[in-house]
């Protein structure tokens, strides 16, 4: 039976604690993750130590200290618990116009303070001339040829995000997620991969079943206390 990881992103919404604790009650839930905002991070404490839910956040800087006024160091997260952290994601891409060797630069710092980083790959369009997991495939790896210069792949999780696919309600097909996402693992030597963009209630359980999918990353769902628990119960039983 694998360890599917429930990688919860709230991104910049508001996430009540107490909201969490009512679902969970006192059950385990050690393969969740919880990335709240940065201010909430702090409160979520609590739910690592009662449930045993792992904590995340959502990025950090490519710095380690000194005038970066706004910015959250890696020793910043280091010191309130912080396990986990997402790394490019694509509205860090869009919005802030991050680059991907500013990405390999915190997937270094991360590590450096034994902190697993998330790394979110994706394409937003693909070629009509081609097959599209086919372009996806060119397209992640390339990303991840950046993202990875210098970088022990051990030490990663590789979060696979068709740009296409987020909070549209569009789904990969179970193919194209397993043809790329067996790519990430063939040619880079990552070992273990997650697959976000509207994954919910109405595909978690085929998505869980296929092999190379260790886990997901959640949108829209985490802001859902009761359907993430009800999921982790679910995929645990059908794995």
């Amino acid at each position: 039976m694998k360890n599917f990881l429930l990688v919860c992103n709230f991104k910049m919404n508001v996430v009540e604690t107490k909201s969490y604790v009512d679902a969970m009650k006192n059950e385990e839930y050690a393969n969740v993750i919880l990335c709240p905002n940065f201010c909430d991070l702090k409160e979520f404490v609590k739910l690592k130590k009662s449930n045993k839910i792992l904590l995340g956040a959502q990025n950090v800087s490519e710095f380690e200290s000194g005038a970066h006024t706004g910015e959250i160091s890696v020793a910043m997260l280091k010191n309130i618990g912080a396990q986990f952290c997402i790394v490019g994601h694509s509205e860090r891409k869009q919005f802030n116009f991050e680059t991907l060797s500013q990405t390999n630069q915190k997937v270094k710092l991360l590590i450096e303070s034994n902190i697993s980083p998330i790394i979110c790959v994706g394409e937003e369009l693909y070629s009509v001339e081609e097959k599209q997991a086919e372009f996806a495939v060119r397209f992640v790896l390339s990303e991840l040829n950046e993202i990875l210069k210098d970088v022990d792949v051990s030490k990663v999780i590789v979060a696979y995000e068709p740009v296409w696919a987020i909070g549209t309600g569009k789904v990969a097909s179970n193919e194209h997620i397993e043809t790329v996402l067996s790519a990430i693992k063939k040619y880079t030597g990552v070992e273990f991969t997650l697959y976000g963009g509207s994954f919910g209630e109405n595909n978690f359980e085929d998505i869980a079943k296929i092999d190379c999918v260790d886990g997901a990353l959640i949108g829209g769902a985490s802001l859902k206390p009761e359907l993430i628990c009800k999921m982790q119960k679910r995929i645990k039983e059908i794995l």
